[in-house]
This record gives structure tokens, C-alpha cells and sequence, in this order.
């Protein structure tokens, strides 16, 4: 079963990711936790991308000025 990533739970990853990278560690070590501090990166940043996007549609709803719009998540996926 595959496991449900969400916008917290990465960036709690991100966090610890970056406090071990702040201590002595070897250089293997470091790179492999820089690499996966970039993949969560990433993904933070789809999140917030998506958000921004969800927000900018109920904007657009509350004031009226434009009909309302769907939203599909998964067009964001193919980034």
C-alpha cells in the first residue's frame, strides 16, 4: 500500500534532513541527505503550488468577478 504524502509530514522530513546535515557527518552521508532534501523540496514546493492555485480559484468565487472554475489536481502532476 503507498504511503500518503502530505505537505507536513515533508516538510517535518525537510526539517530534520536539514539539522542532521548541520552536524559532522560523512560525505557520503551528506550527499545522500542533500539529495533527498531536494527531492522534498520539490515536493514542498508542488504543494504550495497546488494551494496557491486553490486559493487564486476561491478568490476568483468570493468577489465574483469570475465564473466559477474546476480544479484538477492531477494536471499539476505531470510537472
Amino acid at each position: 500500500m503507498a504511503k500518503t504524502i502530505d505537505f507536513e509530514s515533508s516538510l517535518k522530513e525537510l526539517e530534520q534532513v536539514v539539522g542532521e546535515l548541520d552536524g559532522e557527518i560523512k560525505l557520503e552521508r551528506a550527499l545522500s541527505l542533500f539529495e533527498r532534501g531536494m527531492e522534498l523540496s520539490t515536493q514542498l514546493e508542488s504543494f504550495l503550488k497546488v494551494a496557491e492555485q486553490k486559493v487564486e480559484i476561491l478568490r476568483k468565487q468570493a468577489d465574483g468577478s469570475h465564473a466559477p472554475e474546476a480544479f484538477d489536481d492531477k494536471t499539476l502532476d505531470s510537472d
